[in-house]
């Protein structure tokens, strides 16, 4: 049996720039019985940071499921922003939501860009991570349970160069984090305060390693958006406060991500938007 598949290059208008991913068409009457096995089978194969499973049933929100080349995850940045940016320009404008393990995903296209309500539950972990890097303890912040990032702030463009692998190797050992919230990956973001862009934004560069390093990830990206809100001094309210970051420029795979984040009152975050935009570069088929 066939499936159909086609490849994205996302956060990116440029093609073989940005993140590349895989959107794979399960059709109706293989939903309930594509394996598993067989989708991690078919994501090991890509080898891309993430491969989607797209469901083709009736009805709203659209089905995603988002793999690594080694596991399922509930929720990734660029896959989401993908999957949404195809299906508005490609399949139905009218669709409002993704569903992915870790909840419903509003969609919507917005000033060219590809704009997504991201689940969040965000948690500061009591562990923090050193780097030679920098002299700050260094926290971990998952955006949701399985999600979860040690935020490295580095004072220039030149420690960011020397930035190329992650704090915490065993990216898929969450033993280091907090009882409860030990699931998932654990990556490491780096970032560099680049000041004010010209639309009075706060711009950041950044890189971010797993395991290889990523040219473009809107998780991390989500959850050091909300780890700056949080921070952000009390007197500028609850925002919403933008952060443009710039990914993968080290790799040759610029990436331009948008998060916007707003906060609920003192120590709490009430939303988290991600946007984007994407190419499409490929499309074929595959054998199960």
């Amino acid at each position: 049996m066939k499936l159909n598949f086609i490849t994205l290059d996302v956060f990116t208008k440029t093609r073989y720039a940005g993140n590349p991913l895989a959107i794979v068409h399960v059709p109706a009457e293989l939903h309930n019985t594509l394996t598993q096995a067989q989708k991690q089978s078919i994501a090991t194969e890509f080898n891309l940071s993430e491969t989607v499973f797209m469901h083709q049933v009736s009805g709203e929100p659209v089905i995603v499921d988002i793999f690594t080349s080694v596991a399922e995850i509930p929720f990734a940045g660029h896959p989401t922003i993908g999957s949404a940016w195809y299906i508005l320009q490609y399949r139905q404008k009218s669709v409002q939501a993704l569903q992915t393990k870790a909840g419903r995903i509003p969609i919507a296209l917005s000033n060219g860009l590809v704009r997504t309500a991201i689940p969040h539950n965000i948690h500061i972990h009591a562990r923090t991570f050193t780097s030679s890097l920098n002299d700050e303890a260094n926290p971990i912040v998952s955006i949701v349970k399985g999600m979860s990032f040690i935020l490295a702030r580095l004072p220039s463009l030149e420690a960011l160069a020397k930035a190329k692998s992650s704090l915490y190797e065993d990216t898929y050992n969450p033993d280091i984090l907090d009882k409860d919230w030990k699931e998932g990956l654990v990556g490491t973001l780096f970032y560099a305060p680049q000041g004010i862009d010209a639309y009075g934004h706060r711009a950041f560069r950044t890189r971010m390693h797993a395991g290889l390093e990523d040219p473009a990830t809107g998780s991390a990206s989500s959850a050091l958006g909300a780890y700056l809100a949080l921070n952000e001094p009390a007197e500028k309210g609850n925002g919403p406060f933008r952060y443009i970051l710039t990914q993968g420029v080290e790799m040759g795979k610029k990436s331009d991500i948008v998060v916007d984040v707003t906060r609920g009152g003192p120590g709490v975050i009430d939303s988290v938007f991600l946007s984007g935009t994407a190419v499409k570069i490929m499309e074929g088929s595959l054998e199960i």
